[in-house]
C-alpha cells in the first residue's frame, strides 16, 4: 500500500464516473480535487444513460463490484438532495437454453450475496401485470437492483461535490499532461496548467485522444446507443427494470409514469472525428424505433399505441474483452484510467469511482480488480483492432 498519499488530484471528465471518483477521493482525504471537462457536467453520454442497475453479472469480480455499487446507490439516496434510487428490482429474462447454461453462475451469485427469485412463464405476468411472457420465458428477479434517473443523479451529485469544496471546471479542454521524469504531475488546458499529484482519466469514449499525449492506446470501440421514451401514462407502469436477453432490448418505468426503452439494433463501430466531437452530433439509427415497435411490443402491451415523446443518443464504449478498464495506466506513473463500461457505465459508476480513489490514495483496492487492469492488453494487437471495422454484435452484448 502507498505511504505518500497524494494531496491533489485532477479528474478529467465530468460524467458519472468522474463525479463519483471526485466524491470518493475527498472522502479518502485528498485535500484538493479538481474535475475538468471540455463540455458541461454530464454532457457526454452520462445524461443519455438508461440508468438500469443489476448486480447479477458474469464473474465474481463483477458481482462483488456491483454489490458495492448498490451499497453506494442506497447511501446516495440518503445523502444526495434530489436523488432517489428506485429499488424496484431488475428482471433479467432468458431463454430456457441460456438459463440452463447459467446454473454455475447462479450458484456464484448466491455465494456473493445475490438476492433473487426465479419466475417462469405466467409467474412473470402475475408478478408484473404490464409484462407479457411466453410459457418458455424464464426471469431472474434481482431484488436489490432497479434504476435511477440520470438527470436527477448527476445534478444531485454535482451539488454535493460543490458543497465538499471540489472545483468543477466546465468548457475547458485538456491539451496535454504536465510530465516530470516520465511521471504525470498535472494537466495542460486551454486556460493554463493545473498541477496535481495524480490525474484520473474518466472520459470513456475519448480515452485514446487523451492518452495519445503519453503514447498509450487502449483497444476499444465506440458504438451508438439509443433510448426512446414514451409520453406519460395515466398510471405508473406495473413492471420493474427489465434486461430482456430474449428480445434483445431493455425497458423500465420512469419516475413520471413513462416507459424508457433501449434498443439492440446492430451498429458498426463509430469513429469519432477528434477531440472536438460532441454527442449532439450523433444521428438516430433509422431502424431503431421500428425495431422497438416490432419486437419489444411483444414484452409489454403498453407500447402498443403508445405516444413517443423523445429519444436520446449516446455512445457506449467496449474494450477488447468487453470488460471495464479501471486502474493505473501502464508505464505512466501518476495516471489512472476509468472507462469502457459497455452499457453498464451508470451501474458501475459508484464502485468505479471508489476503486479509482483506492488506486490513487491507497495503491490497491478492497476487491481483486486484476481483470479490470489497463495493463491486461499486452497480448492484443491494438493497432489491428483499432483499425478493423467491427459490428457491435461481433463483440457481444452485455447489459447494464
Amino acid at each position: 500500500m502507498r505511504t505518500n498519499k497524494p494531496q491533489s488530484v485532477v479528474v478529467i471528465g465530468a460524467g458519472v464516473t468522474g463525479l463519483s471518483t471526485a466524491f470518493h477521493l475527498v472522502e479518502k482525504g485528498v485535500d484538493r480535487v479538481t474535475v475538468i471537462d471540455k463540455g458541461r457536467v454530464g454532457g457526454g453520454s452520462s445524461l443519455q444513460s438508461g440508468g438500469i442497475i443489476t448486480m447479477l453479472m458474469a464473474t465474481t469480480t463483477e458481482v462483488r463490484a456491483r454489490a458495492i455499487s448498490l451499497d453506494i446507490f442506497e447511501r446516495f439516496s440518503r445523502i444526495l438532495d434530489g436523488y432517489h434510487f428506485h429499488q424496484v428490482g431488475c428482471l433479467n429474462l432468458f431463454t430456457p437454453e441460456a438459463f440452463d447454461q447459467s446454473a454455475d453462475v447462479r450458484d456464484m451469485w448466491q455465494r456473493n450475496g445475490g438476492q433473487f427469485d426465479i419466475l417462469r412463464g405466467a409467474e412473470i405476468s402475475e408478478r408484473f401485470p404490464d409484462l407479457e411472457a411466453k410459457d418458455s420465458d424464464i426471469g431472474v428477479l434481482d431484488h436489490r437492483s432497479g434504476f435511477s434517473e440520470p438527470h436527477h443523479y448527476i445534478s444531485a451529485l454535482k451539488a454535493k461535490l460543490e458543497g465538499m469544496g471540489i472545483d468543477i471546471l466546465e468548457n475547458e479542454q485538456v491539451t496535454g499532461f504536465e510530465l516530470q521524469n516520465g511521471e504525470v504531475r498535472g494537466v495542460q488546458t486551454v486556460a493554463g496548467s493545473i498541477n496535481a499529484d495524480a490525474v484520473v482519466c474518466a472520459v470513456n469514449a475519448w480515452t485514446n485522444h487523451l492518452l495519445s499525449f503519453v503514447g498509450v492506446r487502449i483497444p476499444y470501440k465506440n458504438f451508438v446507443h439509443e433510448r426512446f421514451v414514451t409520453k406519460p401514462f395515466d398510471e405508473r407502469p406495473r413492471l420493474p427494470a427489465v434486461n430482456d436477453h430474449i428480445l434483445n432490448g431493455y425497458v423500465r418505468p420512469t419516475d413520471d409514469n413513462r416507459l424508457l426503452v433501449g434498443t439492440s439494433v446492430d451498429h458498426k463501430a463509430y469513429e469519432m472525428r477528434g477531440r472536438d466531437f460532441e454527442v449532439s452530433e450523433l444521428d438516430p439509427h433509422p431502424e431503431a424505433l421500428p425495431f422497438i415497435k416490432g419486437n419489444l411490443i411483444n414484452r409489454t402491451a403498453l407500447l402498443e399505441g403508445a405516444e413517443w415523446d423523445y429519444h436520446t443518443v449516446g455512445l457506449i464504449s467496449l474494450a477488447h474483452d468487453v470488460k471495464p478498464v479501471i486502474g493505473p495506466v501502464p508505464g505512466v506513473k501518476g495516471l489512472y484510467l476509468g472507462a469502457h463500461f459497455h452499457s453498464g457505465g451508470f451501474a458501475y459508476n459508484p464502485v468505479s469511482g471508489l476503486l479509482l480513489a483506492e488506486h490513487v490514495v491507497d495503491g490497491g483496492t478492497r476487491i481483486d480488480t486484476e481483470m479490470y487492469s489497463p495493463a491486461r492488453f499486452g497480448s492484443v494487437d491494438t493497432d489491428a483492432f483499432l483499425s478493423s471495422p467491427i459490428m457491435h454484435s461481433e463483440m457481444g452484448v452485455t447489459r447494464h
